[in-house]
């Protein structure tokens, strides 16, 4: 047989088709069609996922979107309250430090009140008339009163260029150092005695100041 009919009788058998691609091509060579046939499923089956992850995605972002929205708003409200319920706890301070004066029979020449010059602020001033001669009172105040927030007043009050600043001009009389709160720590009044700054709450004088 030459190779002619070789070739003829290879094409009109397919059993000798087949067993002929087997030796020349291998099982790995014959088995590809299938695998691609497998690992384009599995790319269609990873894409269907991919898109399902990113839908989640998706979801999840805008989610985050609005509670990072939610949070904003909320920060922006506490701060409000913040500053409101320091704006209130300094009105009550002056409130509170005015009776204290007319307790003891001070005369106000400037009502007690915030002041702000530039260089920092002061929650709460005021200048009196006494027997003993004028008086000006400083107070810082606070909701929660702890000893270190005394403290820091208190570094504040007794440093000569801080008061220099925060003074009325030209002032050189006596000076009355307190501190309020609505909430006070044992700590703040122990500081306070400590130092000789006075401490007022919503009822009253709770501990005397000493001239600085």
């Amino acid at each position: 047989m030459d190779t002619l009919e070789i070739i003829r009788e290879i094409e009109s058998d397919p059993a000798l088709r087949a067993s002929l691609r087997a030796v020349l091509l291998g099982d790995e060579i014959l088995e590809l069609p299938a695998l691609v046939a497998a690992n384009t499923r599995a790319i269609a089956e990873l894409a269907e996922a991919q898109k399902r992850t990113d839908a989640t995605v998706g979801r999840l972002e805008a989610t985050v979107g609005r509670l990072e929205a939610t949070v904003g708003k909320l920060a922006t409200a506490v701060g409000k309250l913040e500053e409101n319920l320091g704006e209130i706890v300094e009105v009550s301070c002056a409130a509170v430090l005015g009776a204290v004066a007319e307790m003891k029979g001070w005369t106000a020449i400037d009502d007690p009140g915030p002041i702000d010059v530039g260089e920092g602020e002061v929650d709460v001033r005021g200048r009196f008339s006494t027997e003993e001669g004028e008086v000006v009172v400083l107070a810082e105040a606070k909701s929660r009163l702890r000893g270190s927030d005394v403290k820091k007043w208190a570094s504040r009050v007794t440093d000569e260029t801080w008061r220099g600043r925060h003074l009325y001009e030209g002032y050189d009389g006596q000076v009355l150092a307190y501190v309020y709160g609505t909430l006070v720590y044992a700590d703040a009044y122990a500081e306070a005695r400590r130092v000789g700054i006075g401490v007022i709450g919503p009822e009253g004088e709770r501990e005397a100041a000493v001239a600085l």
